[in-house]
């Protein structure tokens, strides 16, 4: 799929989160992942990030999901450990 499409998607995503889904996931389930298949508007939750994402390729095997934090600015966070130093 072109990049060009993905963003569409992603954005379409997005909206969904924000306009359907943001307000009453982040009070019932904060910190859980969500993933919405834009086509459809489905959306499925999930304790982890691959919990969400395989409910929503089981429902939907040959369509693209996107995954979002509830709560979060970020789906997921990356980091390094540097020895010595404590967060």
């Amino acid at each position: 799929m072109a990049s060009e499409q993905l963003v569409e998607l992603r954005c379409r995503a997005s909206a969904i989160y924000e306009q359907k889904l943001r307000s009453r996931l982040e009070t019932t389930n904060p910190d859980d992942f969500v993933a919405i298949e834009p086509e459809s508007g489905d959306f499925f939750l999930g304790k982890t990030l691959s919990e969400a994402i395989q409910a929503a390729r089981a429902a939907h095997p040959d369509r693209f999901p996107f995954a979002f934090r509830v709560g979060h600015k970020s789906t997921v966070e990356l980091g390094a450990a540097i020895p010595g130093i404590r967060t």
